[in-house]
């Protein structure tokens, strides 16, 4: 049917149209790809809430029993109305699937298929953007004017104003991840109960722009391959009044901009990844570690790991006293997964 970008991405977003049942959120902001996915959720069922009118699928899932997709779209909620399915792409193909789902597409119920960046000829963006049902709505990281605008409205819709000195910090703080920065900005908005203007102590006392030294080492390690960052290092970060909830965001933060960095290195070779990084506020890092990641990380692999550390920082919300365990796991994965990237690499 079509495909959607920059401000016609969000009209279609918040106003999804009506000939489309089928639609492909895509881009390499994940977090505005699931705001939108349920955005569009919303709008197409009474009660997301509602077990019996939403659910949610594993892509990997679905390419290993289509039948589960094709079950949930063509099942009638308990008490009658409309039903969406939403479906997060992993690292399997699950066209097939939705081939046959737009042959015989569902009575009354939506399907949103949740993906990372995704190029021009990938499998999945030439059928829904050519399917006369289907709409893709690409999602690409906030700009600037959508920064800024983000952060004005937060700030005005909670009585606030800002010092330039704190707007320039949050600009710095925030941008990587629609979601994230959305959290962000609500844990300042709690902290400044009481208050009414933000000074920058505010923004660096309670804003994650950057987790500890010894975290940040944690992260870059893990990523590096080096295992010991799920053993002495990570009982040392805790030791140091570390917390699980905040290393898990520490290693999203970094694998968004990872991911931000690969496409662009994929796109204009080495030095566009570094830029990407610098942007992402990795400068202070050594050229010699983001060139080692740069090298080490495809972008595929970087998508699936921000998938995985989505899934434990949901778990981690959900029971905090399993935070630190739940950070443990990811992260000794991640550094399991780079070793063996470089065993591979050296045979």
């Amino acid at each position: 049917m079509a495909a959607f970008k920059g401000a016609a991405a969000e009209r279609a977003a918040s106003a999804p149209p009506d000939s489309a049942f089928l639609f492909l959120l895509h881009g390499p902001d994940a977090g505005l790809v699931r705001e939108r996915a349920l955005r569009i959720a919303d709008k197409r069922v009474d009660d997301r809430r509602d077990p019996f009118q939403f659910v949610e699928l594993s892509g990997d899932a679905v390419a290993a029993d289509p039948l589960i997709l094709l079950d949930e779209a063509n099942t009638v909620p308990l008490f009658g109305g409309r039903r969406a399915v939403l479906v997060e792409a992993g690292s399997k193909s699950f066209v097939s699937a939705l081939e046959t789902l737009l042959a015989a597409p569902p009575a009354a119920c939506t399907v949103v298929v949740a993906a990372g960046a995704l190029k021009w000829d990938s499998p999945l963006r030439k059928l829904v953007e050519g399917a006369r049902a289907g709409a893709a709505i690409e999602c690409q990281p906030d700009s600037e004017q959508d920064l800024n605008a983000l952060v004005e409205r937060t700030l005005h819709e909670a009585g606030l104003s800002a010092t330039p000195e704190a707007r320039e910090l949050l600009h710095a703080a925030l941008g990587e991840d629609r979601l994230m920065s959305r959290a962000e900005l609500a844990k300042l908005v709690l902290y400044m109960h009481g208050r009414t203007k933000v000074e920058a102590d505010d923004v660096e006392a309670i804003v994650a722009h950057a987790a500890t030294a010894a975290a940040d080492r944690l992260v870059f390690d893990a990523f590096s391959g080096k295992t010991a960052a799920g053993g002495a290092a990570f009982d040392l970060v805790l030791a140091q009044g570390g917390d699980g909830s905040a290393l898990i965001f520490s290693g999203l933060r970094y694998a968004l901009a990872l991911s931000r960095a690969t496409l662009a290195a994929e796109r204009g070779g080495a030095e566009s990844g570094l830029v990407a990084f610098k942007r992402a506020g990795f400068a202070y890092v050594h050229r010699a570690i983001l060139e080692s990641h740069l090298k080490a990380w495809p972008a595929a692999r970087v998508s699936e790991t921000v998938a995985r550390l989505r899934l434990a920082q949901a778990r981690a919300r959900a029971h905090s006293e399993t935070a630190e365990m739940e950070a443990s796991r990811a992260l000794l994965a991640i550094a399991r997964e780079a070793a063996g990237r470089r065993k591979q690499a050296r045979a």
